[in-house]
């Protein structure tokens, strides 16, 4: 009598299905999907397990480099199928050229799932697919169904530039998650380049953010910079806020910008008044700004209100913001 496989190797070479299906080990699963390039019952085996073995969706990924059609089509099936998606976006690569060809359907996978958290096991392939994927991560930016999921995605290691300027580039709506916010803050705490778009052009409520999280006061100052300095006046009432959530954290970092924006830049001067709690605790550490704010309490130029704020300022804080 013949004696059966002892390998996963031997049972391929000998088309031992029932043997490989048997053994279930990621070699044999592998093995299996070589022979499913000629053999049905391989196949049939393969699709079988794509309801709970990624490996099945990893031979799938094999089979369609070797241009057979039966790991292709077990892909685009496993993709767009909520119960396997999260299965079959394993066998794709990250940041490979030949899963662009799948872009559709893991687009399509993330809108399917997107009623639970599951959709953010398929949005990191997605993102890090480049150019040929911006549109569908801009769409799903723009679905406020997908959004927080494709944010994670775009937080994610593989993330390609592409992706990432996406998401600074959708209309403000685009960006209106949390998971968003917080990638964009930890993009700007490593990027010069996103630093300098939050501080020009970057909405207020991620500059309220800027104060409440964890980037550090010294890249903080160069977006209050950027911001108090470069953008149009009318943005400047909507900074109030944002600013005096930043000074709370990192006042004595701020504090030489903000004086010197109180001397030299009046149409910002307003703003920086409003952001100074005349009686914050952090308004001591502002050494500088409460001695140009004891000037604005005396001048007969400035509105009534800012002069009254500075006044108030002068008369509690900063009475203990020793030079």
């Amino acid at each position: 009598m013949a004696c059966g496989p002892s390998t996963a190797a031997e049972a391929e070479r000998r088309g031992n299905v029932d043997w490989l299906e048997r053994s279930g080990t990621p070699e044999a699963v592998m093995a299996l999907g070589r022979l499913a390039d000629t053999n049905k019952a391989a196949g049939a085996v393969l699709e079988r397990r794509s309801v709970y073995d990624s490996t099945a969706f990893m031979a799938a990924w094999e089979a369609h480099g070797r241009g057979a059609a039966w790991g292709t089509s077990l892909l685009r099936g496993g993709l767009v199928d909520p119960a396997r998606a999260e299965l079959a976006v394993q066998g794709i690569p990250r940041k490979e050229p030949k899963g662009a060809v799948f872009i559709p359907d893991i687009e399509q996978g993330v809108s399917r799932l997107a009623a639970g958290s599951r959709a953010s096991a398929l949005t990191p392939v997605l993102a890090s697919m480049g150019r040929p994927a911006h549109q569908a991560v801009e769409r799903r930016l723009l679905d406020p169904k997908t959004r927080g999921a494709m944010c994670d995605g775009i937080g994610g290691a593989d993330a390609s530039a592409d992706a990432k300027t996406t998401l600074l580039a959708v209309p403000v709506d685009g960006r209106d998650h949390a998971s968003c916010v917080q990638v964009v803050l930890r993009m700007a705490a490593e990027d010069d380049a996103v630093l300098g778009w939050l501080g020009v052009t970057g909405e207020p409520g991620l500059l309220s953010q800027v104060g409440k999280g964890t980037m550090p006061c010294a890249r903080v100052v160069t977006v209050w910079k950027r911001a108090l300095t470069e953008r149009g006046s009318d943005a400047f009432a909507a900074l109030t806020v944002p600013l005096a959530s930043s000074v709370r954290r990192c006042a004595p970092e701020l504090d030489a910008l903000l004086a010197e924006i109180l001397k030299t830049a009046p149409l910002a001067r307003a703003s920086v008044v409003n952001a100074v709690d005349p009686y914050g605790a952090e308004t001591v550490a502002l050494k500088q700004t409460c001695k140009v704010l004891g000037q604005i309490a005396q001048s007969t130029r400035e509105p009534h209100a800012i002069v009254e704020r500075a006044d108030n300022a002068v008369h509690a804080s900063c009475k203990h913001a020793k030079p």
